[in-house]
């Protein structure tokens, strides 16, 4: 009989709860997406409660479906591993003239897998009884169970949008990073550490295999009258059990030189060693001294990644981390895609993932592992990162890292320019491929943002604006005071001029220079006078004159 493959089968189990922390997700993406088209604070008010309600038995009905569909799963692994680890030490008991009695006929057999697979499932219900999320509060990530979670967050980020606060773009980016950061989470409130709720899943049923295993040798090597024990190795340990795995060991030693029975030792969290009987005389070593020795010396060895040294284990840990990373790129970009945010936004996210899998092919290349990107695409959604030449080009290194302060900055002037703006995808790359461009733009926000701020009325406000974007088109840029003088240039005594004679001087030769910095334009028949900041480029002046200043210097 083959081995059950538990890895593979454990992995099978984590996807379905890595299925149930999206569709949290989505629900809560759903629901302030559904907010968001509530006009008013207090109508939101008055069901915001319900809503809470309605969205803790969601989230309930959903784990409840998923412990469901782990049962079968579980129950299904701990019937194969322990026939598997019954039936392996058959041989020995033939060598030792010991009677075996076959698995299916085993009653102490069904009795230890039942035992193991019932404690599973408490220990499986009292994870999905104090689940939560883990937010940033100052420099700890602390946990908060889903209810308050909803009240303090959701609710707040629902309350944003609503208000005006915030745009729909920031309040569910903000949501989805946050929660796809922390992972639906669980909390054991007697020592206050929190796992990820599918990461907690995968261990309590790799924990449930270990204790049948270990159930098994230990009935196993009493009805063969042994009291040493052959511990398994594989690559890639731990260093603290590197140093043991692969010998031989009384039960006495498994506990005092293993650490059989705690937390960081053999069989204990994360840890797949077993171990099986071994009669003196009759059982062969898989491994000898001399080979583990070699084999320590190679797994002890380290290469760096960006200035941190790693041995074996090292890089594994790292790998998983970087998988983790990216399942958790993979949801937020599918959250954010059917929460229905702007499709850059959703763009630079997916360049972020690319990015992520770049770094993890060159890690595994240069570490010497192979990848493992079956434990990526758990989610089963498909192709999610920019697969383009032209898209990878476009978005660069830095512009990932300063994404969220653009769309930020983008936002703020948006505010202020409105749809003149365009898109954030071609201000991004506005900002970091076309400098002139974006010197222009930054212009106009701060000529708006004054005009604002003026004691004017709206009207006038508007006009301005106008005003300033017809010149604009033409390549020249007015000052606020520029902009103040242009209605009030026709007054008595002066020859009656139009926006176009204003035009038409500036795009001359100016003909005198006043101090350093200003650039005289004089139209004596239109007795106009049109003043430009050498320095910045800007009118910083237009007003009536009959005759030339006697300072301004002729050039």
């Amino acid at each position: 009989m083959k081995k059950p493959d538990t890895d593979k089968m454990s992995l099978r189990m984590e996807h379905i709860w890595l299925e149930a922390e999206n569709r949290i997700i989505e629900d809560i993406v759903r629901r302030i997406k559904k907010a968001g088209k509530i006009t008013s604070t207090a109508d939101y008010q008055i069901n915001r409660l319900v809503e809470m309600g309605k969205s803790t038995e969601e989230v309930e009905r959903i784990l409840k479906e998923a412990l469901n569909a782990t049962y079968p799963e579980m129950f299904k692994l701990y019937d194969d591993i322990a026939e598997w680890q019954y039936v392996r030490d058959k041989s020995i008991y033939e060598q030792v003239n010991q009677e075996f009695i076959p698995a299916e006929e085993n009653e102490q057999l069904k009795q230890i897998s039942a035992a193991v697979s019932k404690q599973t499932q408490d220990a499986l219900k009292n994870l999905t009884q104090s689940y939560g999320y883990s937010v940033l509060m100052g420099n700890k990530r602390v946990f908060t169970p889903f209810s308050e979670y909803y009240q303090k967050y959701v609710d707040a980020a629902i309350m944003d949008l609503i208000s005006g606060t915030f745009d729909y773009n920031t309040v569910i980016r903000r949501v989805v990073t946050q929660m796809t950061n922390s992972g639906l989470r669980t909390v054991d409130y007697a020592t206050g550490h929190t796992n990820r709720v599918p990461v907690a899943v995968r261990r309590s049923v790799l924990t449930g295999v270990s204790q049948i295993t270990g159930h098994l040798n230990l009935y196993n090597a009493k009805k063969l009258g042994t009291n040493h024990f052959e511990v398994d190795w594989h690559a890639r340990a731990r260093p603290t059990h590197r140093v043991w795995q692969g010998r031989v060991y009384s039960y006495e030693e498994l506990v005092s030189v293993c650490g059989l029975g705690t937390v960081t030792g053999l069989q204990g969290a994360n840890c797949y060693h077993d171990f099986y009987p071994f009669v003196v005389g009759a059982s062969e070593r898989q491994w000898s001294d001399e080979w583990l020795d070699e084999q320590n010396e190679l797994e002890s060895r380290t290469r760096y990644w960006k200035g941190k040294e790693l041995d074996t284990y090292g890089i594994t840990q790292k790998q998983r981390q970087m998988e983790t990373a990216m399942r958790a790129q993979r949801s937020k970009i599918a959250r954010l895609k059917s929460g229905g945010v702007d499709a850059d936004e959703i763009t630079i996210e997916k360049a972020r993932y690319q990015a992520q899998l770049y770094e993890y092919a060159t890690f595994c290349n240069k570490m010497g592992v192979k990848q493992q990107r079956e434990r990526i695409y758990m989610d089963m959604n498909g192709r999610l990162a920019t697969n383009t030449k032209e898209q990878n080009r476009k978005y660069t290194p830095e512009m990932l890292r300063n994404a969220g302060r653009d769309s930020s900055q983008y936002k703020h002037y948006k505010n202020i320019l409105g749809d003149d703006i365009g898109s954030l995808e071609k201000f991004r790359q506005m900002k970091y491929n076309e400098p002139k461009k974006l010197s222009v733009l930054k212009k106009k926000v701060d000529t708006y943002s004054e005009i604002d701020k003026k004691d004017w009325s709206s009207e006038f406000k508007q006009k301005s604006k106008e005003a300033y974007a017809r010149f604009e088109k033409e390549g020249i840029y007015l000052s606020v005071h520029a902009l103040s003088r242009l209605p009030r240039l026709n007054k008595p005594g002066y020859p009656s001029i139009e926006e176009t004679d204003v035009l038409a001087i500036v795009k001359g030769k100016h003909k005198y220079l006043e101090g350093e910095n200003k650039l005289i334009f004089f139209n004596e028949k239109c007795q106009l006078v049109v003043a430009k900041n050498k320095n910045t480029d800007d009118i910083v002046s237009i007003i009536r004159r009959k005759k030339p200043k006697e300072e301004w210097e002729s050039v």
